[in-house]
């Protein structure tokens, strides 16, 4: 499969461990990737490339997916070609 690569200043992300990030950097990653997200800059192979490479802002792309497949606009996740998702919605009763 042909992945694409997300970029941060000109370079590819970093592992989400082991990284030299500084925290508002962190929090400008996961601010590029939700703006990229809805502005359709971000596709779902550089989410595939994130997640499965381990890199920094892999837990943003899930819970963009997991917000996708919740709000039933997508009927698969594009990760898994299945239809589980990562995490689960809470209910009432759920601590």
């Amino acid at each position: 499969m042909n992945e694409e690569i997300y970029y941060y200043n000109n370079e590819p992300l970093q592992k989400s461990y082991l990284n030299d990030y500084t925290p508002l950097q962190k929090l400008e990653i996961v601010k590029n990737l939700e703006q990229d997200f809805d502005s359709g800059m971000l596709s779902v192979e550089q989410m595939r490339w994130i997640i499965n490479g381990g890199k920094y802002g892999g837990y943003t792309c899930m819970r963009i997916i997991d917000k996708m497949m919740f709000e039933k606009k997508w009927k698969v996740n594009p990760i898994t070609n299945d239809t589980r998702t990562n995490n689960t919605i809470r209910k009432p009763f759920d601590l």
